[in-house]
Parts: structure tokens; sequence; C-alpha cells
């Protein structure tokens, strides 16, 4: 006789205590056959609402690049406009019909103006602003180095 091993459990077929009946099968696999339809419904309609997204993207793309276009060649029209109006006849013109005349030499009048020195160049460089004194307004407390602000923590001065 075999002995059986006390922790080892024997293999055995599970038997059902009933038959599973016909329609409950059926009812499964149209439950099943269902849900990946409407799974596909789900994803067919997501890549089309995306497409539409992207197609009402595309117009207003398309809308505002005919937008752009008007725009531009306004301004090319105005440009137009502007560069007629700066020449020198039209300014000639339109200062006649205000009552403006040509001056002669006689109507020029000059004035002395005394002469400046010549300016000298400023040379900047990074550290022309550490060893030079320039006119910028700093802080004192930027003045500081990192071992002059931590001896001051250290050693606080006299009288405070």
């Amino acid at each position: 006789m075999m002995q059986r091993d006390p922790g080892r459990k024997t293999q055995q077929k599970k038997v059902r205590a009933y038959r599973v009946a016909p329609w409950r099968a059926q009812t499964r696999l149209l439950s099943i056959g269902l849900s990946a339809v409407f799974g596909l419904m789900a994803m067919l309609g997501l890549f089309i609402f995306t497409g539409a997204q992207a197609a009402e993207a595309g117009l207003r793309v398309q809308s505002l690049i005919r937008d752009r276009d008007d725009l531009l060649r306004r301004l090319e029209l105005q440009g137009g406009d502007l560069a007629r109006r700066q020449s020198d006849e039209w300014m000639r013109r339109r200062a006649e019909e205000l009552g403006f005349v040509p001056a002669t030499a006689a109507d020029l009048e000059f004035l002395p103006m005394p002469s400046l020195p010549a300016k000298e160049p400023d040379f900047v460089s990074p550290t022309s602003f550490l060893y030079t004194e320039q006119p910028v307004s700093i802080s004192p407390a930027f003045k500081q180095t990192l071992l002059e602000w931590v001896l001051n923590l250290i050693k606080p001065a006299e009288g405070r």
C-alpha cells in the first residue's frame, strides 16, 4: 500500500454540484460580445472626436493665416502711403498749403556753440567694478566679501 504524504494534497477534479444552465452560458457570451462592441465603439468615438478637434484646429489656423495675410497687405498699403507722405514733393506742397515759405539766407540765424572736449571711452570689464570706483550706487552690504560677512557674524562690531 502507498502511504500518503500528509503535507501533500491530492489533486482531484473539482466536481460542480450542479450543471451550468445553457442560458447562463449564452448570457455570458452575449455580455462579452456586447462589451467588445461597446469598447470598439468607444475607441472609434475617441478617434472621431480627436479627428474633429484636429480638423477644427486646422480651420482655425487657416483663418488666422488669412487674417495675417490681410493685415500684412494693409500694412504694406499704409507703408506705401507713409512713404508717399514723407516725400519731399508732398512735404513742400503741404507746407505751402499751411502758409510756409522757403527760407532765404537772410532768414537764417546761427548760434555759436562752445566746443565740447572729446569724451574718452570707458573700458568696462567684469573686474573693473571690483577695483575702481564707479558711479553706481551699491548697498554697503553687497560690498563685503563672504569672509568679511562671516567674521562680522562671529565677532559683532563694538557698541552693538
